[in-house]
């Protein structure tokens, strides 16, 4: 669903007039209104095969999107939104999770209430006019075309991206231009905007209660109901944990007249990348069909089709790889509806990566009895000397008992060297609030290690709701919110055993199938194919990044920039991640510049 609106507590008729003709030139169909007091709202679709998306109204609230009954599971009936017009937003929004925009409006039309779910993989954006009317839509393109004005960049958000990497911030790339992060509530009125964190992903968790369902369970909860309207269902199956495990619980909830069948991109020159033979024995375990695709034919930076419906709401590493969004593309279009799942996600909520400080939540919670064994488990798991596991530990109960929890962006928290080639003025550019509103909520005594998984999940949603394909989503069910509450449900000590990760899902997917396929340890990595991709397209990488904006704008060195890119094409895997980022940053602005927006 695509949609723009106006929330108007003065004269907007000019605005609200032109928001029809500018959705009407992405929409497969004649946008519909919806107009309710101090609100207007035009929507439409893509596809209409493709797209599951419906509009909720009753006499305090619209919805758009899908939502699903958290109390008695499956779909949300249409009377039921109904009969809620009486709810406040909490406790209308505790009997509902999937993907949405809430909006709810006072009697009077004086305040307005906007919640984005959990994922937020169906955007808010907004612009505030001198008068307090608020311009909105799914996407900034949209939002342009209705102001018919050019775009004025946000050069504090892209440095900030461009250090840190994705974020679900308040900020965008352009000036002016602000988002709902997901899980947040934005409160408008006519001369205030608060936006405050909605969701408290914390609230299940009780260590001291025993586990009543295991990770399959919860998982086949919240596919079925979601890829019930698709006729076809594919998954990106590399062969790992996450992947395996989708394939797994959808082969036994499938439907009848629904066929599964997996996606797999390999290199067979590139170790690292392929995983073929993984994903080839889950499929002959589940029956499927595995559709085997050479990763050398769509590396990163390839050539690819210039033309997009829509320009990118921001910039992602996704972009320098829109080759293959399009091979994964042709080969989901067909002549019904099809949904693609990723198991991306599941790494971030059961931490593939256990927490260090993991070892300091259990002696907060239980004491010094018994820590000798999440001790040596998580410093045989890192190969890490003794000492120094014992040292974070003590820093780590040292900072929870004085309540010095370090903000988000605190110089102390940086985690990779920045290069010498960015220079101080990019460096001076970054803002401390490129962050997720959560940040600024977490309560100074939150167990260490369940910082770190809160962390890794907000690390996870910021890096899954942009697309580079608006009409064939990927869906990322390891991210929605049945599935994030019970992974946090478990303490951080209890996600790692026996020298696994995500030891909870290992196990339940295992005795379930009966299936030894998801205790392996080793994981896939990209590196060797864009290294591939950058010798073999280095003309075009060079001259996207070193006649770019950011060289003209002061925020890189040339010659340094130069010498990486040289480096990482020979084989050199430092600075990978920072070139990622200025490319996928020129690459988004060069799609602005052309569409002249």
């Amino acid at each position: 669903m695509i949609y723009a609106g106006l929330i108007h507590f003065n004269d907007a008729q000019k605005h609200i007039d032109k928001l029809s003709s500018v959705l009407a030139l992405y929409t497969q169909t004649s946008p519909t209104v919806m107009k309710k007091n101090a609100f207007t709202l035009w929507y439409g679709k893509l596809s209409n095969e493709q797209d599951m998306d419906e509009i909720w109204e009753n006499d305090s609230s619209v919805l758009i999107g899908r939502i699903f009954d958290k109390v008695q599971g499956g779909d949300f009936r249409t009377k039921d939104f109904k009969n809620l017009s009486s709810l406040n937003k909490e406790e209308v929004l505790k009997k509902m999770w999937g993907k949405y925009v809430y909006i709810h409006s006072s009697e009077t039309g004086s305040q307005f209430d906007v919640v984005v779910d959990s994922t937020g993989q169906l955007p808010f954006f907004y612009y505030i006019f001198s008068n307090g009317n608020i311009l909105f839509a799914s996407d900034i393109e949209i939002i342009f075309k209705v102001l018919a004005q050019k775009s004025e960049i946000n050069w504090t958000y892209l440095c900030s991206y461009l250090i840190y990497g994705n974020s679900s911030a308040i900020q965008t790339p352009f000036q002016n231009i602000y988002e709902l992060p997901p899980a947040c509530c934005l409160k408008i009125t006519k001369n205030e905007r608060t936006t405050t964190s909605f969701w408290n992903p914390l609230r299940s968790y009780q260590p001291s209660l025993p586990q009543e369902k295991d990770a399959v369970e919860v998982l086949q909860a919240t596919l079925k109901p979601w890829v019930n309207p698709y006729k076809n269902i594919c998954v990106s199956l590399s062969g790992g944990l996450d992947s395996s495990s989708l394939v797994y619980c959808l082969k036994d909830i499938l439907k009848e007249d629904q066929t599964l069948s997996a996606v797999n991109y390999f290199h067979s020159q590139v170790k690292s990348s392929n995983e073929l033979v993984h994903a080839r024995k889950v499929c002959q375990e589940t029956g499927i069909d595995l559709v085997e695709i050479d990763a050398s034919h769509s590396l990163p930076f390839d050539p690819s089709s210039p033309k997009k419906l829509l320009n990118p709401n921001k910039p992602f590493p996704g972009l320098v790889s829109l080759k293959f969004l399009e091979n994964t593309t042709a080969y989901l279009a067909s002549g019904s509806s099809c949904i693609f799942l990723s198991g991306h996600g599941s790494d971030h909520i059961f931490m593939q990566s256990p927490s260090k400080r993991s070892v300091a939540d259990y002696i907060l919670e239980k004491g010094l009895k018994g820590s000798k064994e999440p001790l040596n488990s998580i410093t045989q798991f890192y190969r890490d000397p003794l000492f120094s596991i014992l040292k974070e530990t003590a820093i780590s109960l040292g900072s929870h008992f004085l309540s010095r929890q370090l903000e988000k962006r605190h110089p102390k928290n940086t985690q990779d060297e920045t290069p010498k080639w960015i220079n101080q003025k990019a460096r001076h550019t970054i803002s401390p609030n490129f962050v997720h509103p959560i940040y600024g909520t977490l309560s100074k005594k939150i167990l260490p290690g369940k910082y770190d998984q809160i962390d890794a999940l907000y690390e996870g949603l910021a890096s899954v709701h942009m697309e580079m394909s608006p009409i064939h989503l990927t869906h990322y069910p390891f991210l929605y919110e049945p599935v994030v509450e019970f992974a946090l449900s478990f303490p951080t000590y209890n996600l790692f055993e026996k020298g696994y990760d995500r030891y909870p899902l290992r196990k339940a997917v295992s005795d379930r199938f009966k299936t030894d396929t998801v205790w392996r340890r080793d994981k896939s990595q990209t590196t060797g194919l864009f290294q591939l991709g950058i010798k073999k397209n280095l003309e075009y990488v060079l001259d996207l990044c070193l006649e770019g904006q950011l060289i003209k704008q002061g925020f890189i060195d040339r010659e340094g920039l130069y010498k990486t890119i040289k480096m990482v094409s020979f084989g050199d895997n430092g600075y990978v991640w920072p070139l990622i980022h200025i490319a996928s940053i020129e690459m988004f602005l060069k799609f602005w510049e052309e569409k002249n927006l």
